[in-house]
């Protein structure tokens, strides 16, 4: 159960306030197949990184199956956020663990090109609260706060390149 949905702030160029500013965007999202179930580790960013470094990543017809393998060999995986292709939690999904544990209050950097279909809609989870989306132009800058986003918006529907994720409260 989401306990609250959130409200989009839109910040031009205030991705430089958290240091995403000048993060060169994937080019576009990798092309669809069959695989719908997509599960992601990632590591905290590490000093000398602009974005958390993906440890694995599985695809699957089963969302079960792609979870699975995914947190195999990382018994610390922590669950962070859930893409989806369309709005309203629908299409195609990307589970996104951290591998040190839940948001804190330097949370992760996640590179939204480790999905494989654009994004429009999220969840997160274990504290991940507050969210900071950099559209593909590398300087529009959405802000979103709470657990659940069934739409993006117009503007940061399918635009979305990096997420950072932390605890805001």
């Amino acid at each position: 159960m989401h306990l609250r949905t959130r409200t989009a702030v839109t910040l031009s160029a205030a991705a430089s306030l958290i240091g995403l500013a000048g993060l060169t965007p994937p080019a576009s999202a990798a092309a669809p197949s069959k695989d719908t179930y997509c599960s992601v580790v990632v590591e905290r960013v590490k000093p000398g990184d602009r974005v958390s470094r993906m440890k694995s990543r599985t695809c699957s017809d089963d969302r079960a199956t792609a979870a699975t393998a995914a947190t195999r060999n990382s018994s610390a995986a922590t669950k962070l956020m859930t893409w989806y292709q369309h709005a309203g939690y629908d299409g195609a999904i990307t589970d996104v663990y951290g591998d040190y544990g839940p948001c804190d209050a330097s949370g992760y950097v996640l590179d939204a090109g480790l999905s494989r279909y654009m994004i429009s809609s999220f969840e997160t989870y274990n504290s991940c609260d507050g969210q900071q989306a950099v559209l593909n132009d590398g300087q529009t800058t959405f802000y979103y706060y709470g657990y659940a986003t069934p739409y993006v918006g117009d503007r940061a529907n399918d635009d979305i390149g990096y997420f950072k994720v932390w605890d805001a409260l």
